[in-house]
């Protein structure tokens, strides 16, 4: 059934099926964004501002607190210099669809099957959110795309011998990481993760440990580099807010993790904690260094008072995070576009996607296929895998979930780097490599069908409390309609 994808022959017919896909992927993203209105969220407004200021010739910092401006220059350099802020939008949908085809090189020259390259992009299609998220001035796809370029990079590193390929490659992964940090600082930390991952490797690949050593202390020699020259500009005094990691780690953020404290109570008891803290310490107009040192007790507070409730909070965003709560942007562009205010439409539309594509990922999770591609009977397809490649991917896959689920606040558009670069790939790679007498191994369908019945009872869960919860959701959708004119 699948021998066109097998055969060297019918290579231009399978360019022309990922040519054509990728091109829908991108006429998608258009269409939606030809059809919002809605472009200035709370969230993102200060960066459309800022392009204005920028205009102005005010001074505009690349960095100021817990913002990164970069994208405000982006959107400056569209409308004034360009002639339209559209072109940063189609520049945006342009990323978005290249990841698509970064994703299928991956698959194909790696993973070793082209199938599974055509099926992510069919996927990438159905991903609402990620077909969304094109349409808004915001960061979230130029990351996935930086991501995507990356662990193309990381593919090269790994896979090349010769010393010019080699340190082109390498050359390559500090440009990208070291781009990142214009945007957000999510690969931060992941030089350390490989560091810790490489010394398991002292014994069994020593190969493997001194190249991952190597690319980790580059990789932070050059971050250091970087920010000793301050080539990101920032304020003087430039404190950071230490909001993102509070609302992750104490129990004042809504139902579990989110990061505001979205009810008054929770906001009545941090103010009235926050006022003993600062009568205690004399303080008599905290600023935000003094809010940061005060949250950091709460949260050791928490923690040791209450360690089983905090690791129930980690549980707990976890599950929303691969959950069936609407994504809020992504609701709130289609809501006021495509689907004209039609709320039970719009909620399907955008969590419809993620829940099937993390169900089918479970159902077709497939240790087997994952074992062939590090041991093979064949000893040329072993040696063409890269298997020191796929130890750094699946690293990479581990530090974004700590990082986008673990690290701080909960935040449903979180889960889309992971589910791009991660879970659907991998979702494509279990289906293009399906086993009948696998899928239906009596011992594996008993831990899927527990692991499945788990995910839709705790979804079922979280979708009684959203829609029985009917002031919360009455403000959201007001919100929206008292801004926007949505009738």
């Amino acid at each position: 059934m699948f021998d066109i994808f097998k055969n060297k022959s019918n290579g231009l017919h399978t360019n022309w099926i990922v040519f054509i896909f990728i091109l829908l992927t991108f006429i998608i993203r258009l269409s939606v964004f030809y059809s919002t209105v809605l472009f200035s969220f709370s969230d993102y407004g200060a960066y459309l501002s800022m392009s204005e200021k920028i205009r102005s010739g005010d001074k505009v910092f690349l960095q100021s607190g817990n913002f990164f401006f970069t994208i405000s220059y982006l959107g400056y350099f569209a409308k004034y210099i360009l002639g339209s802020l559209d072109y940063f939008f189609l520049f945006n949908c342009l990323c978005g669809s290249i990841i698509g085809f970064l994703m299928f090189y991956i698959l194909k020259k790696v993973f070793h099957s082209t199938l599974a390259g055509i099926i992510s992009i069919i996927l990438y299609i159905f991903y609402t959110e990620f077909m969304v998220f094109s349409s808004v001035f915001y960061t979230p796809i130029l990351m996935i795309f930086l991501l995507s370029v990356f662990v193309m990079f990381l593919s090269f590193y790994y896979r090349f011998a010769k010393p010019i390929p080699l340190v082109l490659s390498l050359v390559g992964l500090v440009l990208i990481f070291l781009l990142t940090f214009f945007f957000k600082p999510e690969l931060l930390y992941f030089p350390i993760f490989l560091i810790v991952f490489s010394f398991f490797f002292v014994r069994k690949d020593k190969v493997f440990m001194f190249r991952s050593l190597a690319l980790a202390f580059i990789l932070l020699g050059s971050y250091f580099l970087f920010n000793s020259l301050k080539i990101i500009s920032r304020p003087e005094k430039n404190v950071i807010s230490n909001d993102f990691i509070f609302f992750g780690h104490t129990n004042y953020g809504g139902d579990g993790g989110e990061g505001s404290f979205v009810y008054p109570e929770n906001k009545v008891r941090y103010e009235k904690a926050l006022a003993v803290w600062c009568e205690k310490n004399n303080i008599t107009q905290p600023d935000v260094t003094d809010r940061n040192k005060f949250q950091l007790k709460e949260i050791f507070k928490f923690v040791k008072t209450s360690p089983f409730a905090w690791i129930k909070l980690q549980f707990t965003k976890f599950f929303r995070t691969f959950g069936v709560v609407p994504e809020t942007t992504s609701f709130m562009i289609l809501y006021t576009g495509l689907t004209k205010g039609n709320l039970w439409l719009t909620s399907i539309i955008v969590v419809a996607p993620v829940a099937l594509i993390i169900l089918l990922f479970v159902s077709f999770f497939n240790i087997s296929a994952l074992k062939k591609l590090f041991i093979s009977e064949d000893k040329r397809l072993q040696d063409s895998v890269n298997k020191h490649f796929l130890y750094v991917y699946f690293l990479l896959f581990f530090y974004y979930i700590i990082a986008t689920v673990f690290f701080g606040q909960y935040s449903e558009r979180y889960r889309l780097p992971v589910m791009v670069v991660f879970i659907i790939p991998l979702l494509g790679y279990f289906i293009a490599s399906f086993d009948r007498k696998q899928f239906f191994n009596r011992g594996a369908l008993t831990i899927k069908g527990v692991v499945i019945v788990l995910f839709i009872t705790i979804w079922l869960f979280q979708a009684n409390k959203a829609i029985s919860n009917k002031e919360r959701l009455k403000n959201a959708i007001e919100s929206v309609k008292g801004v926007h004119g949505i009738d």
